[in-house]
């Protein structure tokens, strides 16, 4: 254990202490900007203690960054991923970033010709664990590598080659991979990569979930979760999309008519627009998938926009096929309300947009409000959630059928219990200091104008890794990553016809990387698998859940 994270435990007297966290799943309305000194005792739930150990690195990746095959901005981390990691005789790390961007830049009624992707990044990272702060935002260290698109086979024939996907509105759907329909761009739209060749009813994806398969074998291979559908797309190593799983038709949007329309806003049921899938994690072993709407469904929703609390999580079994096509579970949980504006009441449900699955009953979940850089109002919450489904009612094929609610007008039905949750981990907070752990490293929550180091409004990637310390065998580095939205000055992206064509978002907003270092510790009888757990992050690609 490094001396500022020692200071901190007996500074507030983690040591003998009471675990405590100011909101949780019964107490969940955020009504001030949740900025106070946090308990270092960390919080407990059901047999798993977290302990936030508090901030030691920032990174920063320009917004104006491009790619160099093509010439189109970067963007930054819908999700994030990392192989590689490794552990340094001088105490840094050493490991591979792979972000998924999202949908490409989009204004109005302005969408880009974007390519879905993963973008690879070597980075290095070493801790910083002295008391004092610093304006130093270059403990995490990047260099792009390359990026990997996704593509499909459009037409179901081996012979011809699998095509890119696009990020352009979906204006259509097809029936494709034999199962539930996707969405489509109707339009003629190419690739300078294919060679321009225009190819109507292009697979459009807002890609918002990245889990790699952690099993032999099956390196480089996984799911990517999307907005459009929402769906789940199963990708091979090569990146090509080749299974689709399906999803209970409450989910899937509808139109006035009844038919199934990705683009109609709002629909009439199903997931509301921007409202997809944002987060998707695997088990240990890869045998389970979970997957998470952002908020709730439009059957599911009271008014306003803190109506869309009680969200659902789905789970796929996938120890013996890629694209199942019916989840095994289901469950509601209730997000966090905030009062984004000073207003006094709650206006806001603060929305999720990352998970990582601990084990196959507790999971860490990043809530946020909408405030921040890119987006108006200074940040009021932006946290990581302890959950847990051990307790929670199994709605599965319950509440499955076209329009079905299961909180109707935004209340859960009362034979349904929700998933537990207890806030963990508190970006806006303090910990040993007078400042906060942000502001330790030259970041502030101004939004007034605000300024290259005000806080991002997206926070939308996690990945968890071993802090492989001997000396501390339950420690991590929890790594988060915002989404900038494309947001620069000197911003480069493709039309529909493959041409490229400049923008000016009026802002540079960055890519930034932030790395906590937080201790999990398990009651007895589970202390043995998190132990075998750690062991795998000394290997290749173990990145994305905890090995319990």
């Amino acid at each position: 254990m490094n001396l500022r994270s020692l200071a901190v435990l007996l500074t507030l007297g983690v040591f003998g202490g009471t675990a405590f966290a100011q909101y949780t799943s019964s107490n969940r309305d955020i009504l001030t900007p949740n900025t106070g000194t946090w308990n270092a005792t960390g919080v407990t739930l059901n047999g798993l203690n977290f302990v936030n150990l508090g901030l030691q690195g920032v990174g920063r990746i320009a917004a104006s960054t491009t790619d160099p095959v093509t010439g189109e901005s970067i963007g930054s981390i819908s999700d994030m991923q990392i192989n590689d990691w490794t552990r340094t005789t001088g105490g840094s790390y050493t490991g591979t970033f792979n972000f998924l961007p999202d949908r490409g830049y989009n204004a109005g009624s302005t969408f880009s010709n974007y390519a879905a992707r993963i973008n690879t990044f070597s980075f290095t990272f070493t801790p910083y664990t002295s008391p004092s702060t610093t304006t130093a935002q270059n403990q995490i260290q990047t260099t792009y590598t390359g990026t990997q698109r996704f593509t499909y086979d459009h037409d179901n024939n081996v012979a011809t080659s699998p095509i890119y996907t696009t990020g352009l509105l979906a204006n259509g759907s097809t029936i494709q991979f034999g199962g539930q329909p996707i969405p489509t761009v109707t339009q003629a739209t190419s690739n300078p990569l294919e060679g321009n060749t225009p190819i109507t009813d292009r697979l459009t994806l807002d890609t918002e979930g990245l889990a790699f398969d952690p099993r032999a074998g099956r390196s480089g291979s996984g799911w990517v979760s999307d907005e459009y559908g929402a769906n789940i797309y199963h990708f091979n190593s090569s990146k090509q999309i080749d299974g689709i799983l399906a999803i209970p038709k409450a989910l899937v949007p509808h139109s006035p008519t009844g038919t199934v329309n990705f683009n109609v806003d709002p629909p009439i049921d199903g997931r509301r627009i921007n409202q997809g899938f944002e987060g998707l994690a695997v088990n240990h072993d890869g045998t389970r998938l979970y997957t998470l709407l952002q908020s709730a469904t439009i059957q599911d929703s009271g008014s306003g926009n803190q109506g869309r609390t009680n969200t659902r999580l789905l789970v796929y079994d996938t120890s013996s096929e890629n694209a199942p096509t019916d989840p095994i579970a289901q469950y509601v949980i209730q997000l966090p309300r905030v009062d984004s504006d000073g207003g006094g009441t709650v206006d806001r449900t603060a929305a999720q947009s990352s998970i990582i699955a601990i084990s196959d009953t507790q999971f860490l979940i990043l809530s946020r409000d909408g405030n921040g850089r890119g987006a108006s109002g200074s940040p009021v919450f932006k946290s990581i959630l302890l959950a847990d489904i051990s307790k929670a009612t199994n709605i599965d094929g319950l509440y499955d059928f076209e329009g079905a609610a299961v909180a109707p007008g935004g209340v859960l039905a009362a034979n349904v219990t929700p998933l537990e949750w207890t806030e963990a981990l508190n970006l806006l907070s303090k910990l040993d200091l007078g400042v906060t752990e942000l502001e330790q490293f030259g970041l502030n929550l101004n939004t007034a104008p605000g300024d290259i180091n005000s806080l991002s409004e997206k926070w939308e990637g996690l990945s968890l890794v071993s802090a492989n310390d001997p000396a501390a065998p339950n420690d991590y580095f929890l790594f988060m990553g915002n989404d900038n939205d494309f947001l620069t000055s000197s911003g480069s992206m493709l039309d529909a016809n493959g041409n490229p064509f400049t923008y000016n978002a009026g802002l540079e907003n960055d890519t930034m990387l932030l790395a906590f270092r937080v201790q999990i510790v398990p009651e007895p009888g589970v202390t043995a698998l998190l132990a075998i757990g750690s062991l795998a992050f000394f290997g290749r690609r173990r990145a994305r859940c905890l090995r319990l």
